[in-house]
C-alpha cells in the first residue's frame, strides 16, 4: 500500500467539535506516535491533546490525514506543533507489513513501539558503506539538532532497506544456536495494532536479552535486539551475539548511539556493559 509523505493535520476542539484549523506537514516532522505528545499550541493558545485518529505514523502515513482532538488548557510547557521535539535521533523509514486478518488476541506476542523498530540490529558486512551513510547522518543529528530535551530534527534511515541482504541465516539456524533455554513468542506486533507483523518472530533468552525480526520461508530478513539493557549475563550474551554475527558475517549496529560493532565478543561485551 502506498504511503503519504505529506499529512493533512486537522485540529478539532474536543468540547465543541468545531475545527481549530488545518495544516499540511511533512510526515517525518510529525511524531512516531501522538501517545507521547501531551500538549501543543495553536495561535499562541495551549491545548491538551485528548486523542488522535489515527495515533501512529504507520497509520497516518497510509491515510494521509490525522485528526487531533484538543481541549483548551493553560499549560506552561505547551509547544508549537511545528516545533515538536523528537525523543530519538533516527527512525527506520519502512515498517513491516501486518499479516492481514491476523490478531494478537490470546497470544503471547512481543509488542514493540513503532519507533523502536530496527534501532539495534544486525546488518550484513557487505552493506558497510550504506551503514556508514546513515550513521554519519545520525551523528549530524546529535551534533546539530539536540536541544534541551530532545531533537528538533530526525534522520529517517533509508540506506539500509534490506539489512540481511546476501546472507542465508535461517530461523532453524537461530533456534539451534539459542538452544532449549530460549523462550519463543507466538509472534510479533506493534503496540496499538490488532494484527501481527507478517513473518514476525521474537525470542527471549534466559538472561533477559530479547531478539526479534522477520523471516520469509524460514530465511531471516531482519534480526534485531529489543534493547541492550536488562541482560543478566553480559559475558554469555556477548559471546552468543558475536557467534551469530561471525558465522553470517554481520555487523551489530546501534543506530541511535551511532555505534558499529564488529563480530567480536569483547566489543559487544563493552557495548552491553555501557562502556
Amino acid at each position: 500500500m502506498p504511503t503519504h509523505s505529506t499529512i493533512q493535520v486537522q485540529f478539532i476542539d474536543a468540547n465543541t467539535g468545531q475545527s481549530l484549523g488545518e495544516t499540511e506537514m511533512p510526515a517525518d516532522k510529525l511524531p512516531p506516535s501522538f501517545d507521547d505528545v501531551a500538549a501543543l499550541q495553536i495561535d499562541d493558545k495551549p491545548y491538551e491533546v485528548v486523542s488522535a485518529e489515527p495515533r501512529t505514523a504507520a497509520e497516518y502515513r497510509q491515510t494521509g490525514t490525522v485528526r487531533l482532538m484538543l481541549r483548551a488548557k493553560s499549560l506552561p510547557t505547551a509547544v508549537n506543533p511545528r516545533d515538536i521535539l523528537f525523543s530519538l535521533p533516527t527512525l527506520c523509514d519502512a515498517l513491516p507489513a501486518l499479516d492481514e486478518g491476523s490478531t494478537k488476541q490470546g497470544l503471547n506476542v512481543l509488542e514493540l513501539h513503532e519507533d523502536d523498530w530496527r534501532q539495534i540490529e544486525f546488518v550484513a558486512l557487505t552493506l558497510e558503506s550504506s551503514v556508514e551513510t546513515d550513521l554519519r547522518a545520525v551523528a549530524q543529528i546529535h551534533k546539530k539538532h539536540f536541544k534541551d530535551s530532545g531533537f528538533d530534527a530526525i534522520h529517517v534511515r533509508k540506506a539500509v532497506a534490506s539489512p540481511l541482504e546476501g546472507t542465508w541465516l535461517t530461523l532453524d539456524d537461530l533456534r539451534s544456536t539459542l538452544g532449549p533455554a530460549a523462550t519463543w513468542f507466538d509472534g510479533l506486533a506493534f503496540q496499538g495494532a490488532t494484527g501481527l507483523i507478517a513473518g514476525g518472530f521474537a525470542v527471549k533468552l534466559a538472561s533477559g536479552l530479547t531478539l526479534y525480526g522477520t523471516q520469509r520461508g524460514g530465511r531471516i530478513s531482519v534480526l534485531a535486539l529489543r534493547s541492550r539493557d536488562g541482560t543478566t549475563d553480559v559475558e554469555g550474551d556477548a559471546r552468543l551475539l558475536a557467534s551469530i554475527a561471525s558465522r553470517s558475517q554481520l555487523l551489530l549496529i546501534d543506530w541511535c548511539r551511532v555505534e558499529q560493532l564488529p563480530p567480536v565478543a569483547q566489543h559487544i561485551r563493552d557495548w552491553l556493559s555501557g562502556r
